[in-house]
């Protein structure tokens, strides 16, 4: 009889041992599938920030590149565009992107490099312009290697 209380009361023992492991379990793989969610959500903040860090560095560098085009003279629209190009009219409706396709990319690309080569001569004398359609050509070059 000793043997059948000693039986049962180990018995109970890993039962009640059992069930706690069990619900040890139950509890550790709930807490698995919210580190999960967690991880996730942390991920597709993460990508988030980084495209909304990208088209702010993106927007920065085309202000930037707008005020020296601007400096420089060089915001020259293509002709028929019903798009102005000085300071006091604002671009209204459309995207940007469809405003920034009036410039004559070629020629502002052709004199900025000019403009880098120019700063980078030694001889301190005046420097003379190359005429426009040699910019173009520059311009329409970088482009095509840059493609």
């Amino acid at each position: 009889m000793e043997n059948l209380v000693n039986e049962s009361s180990s018995n109970d023992a890993g039962d009640s041992s059992l069930g706690r492991m069990q619900t040890r379990e139950i509890a550790l793989r709930q807490k698995a599938l919210q580190l999960q969610a967690k991880a996730e959500h942390l991920e597709r903040q993460r990508r988030n920030a980084e495209r909304h860090l990208h088209r702010r560095i993106d927007a920065h560098e085309k202000i930037v590149l707008g005020a020296l085009v601007k400096k420089a003279g060089l915001d020259i629209v293509i002709e028929g565009s019903a798009i102005s190009n000085d300071n006091d009219t604002p671009l209204k409706g459309g995207h940007v992107t469809d405003k920034s396709a009036t410039y004559n990319r070629e020629y502002i690309l052709g004199a900025m490099l000019w403009l880098a080569s120019a700063l980078k001569q030694q001889d301190g004398g005046a420097v003379k312009p190359p005429n426009r359609q040699s910019i173009v050509v520059d311009g329409r070059n970088a482009l095509a290697n840059d493609g």
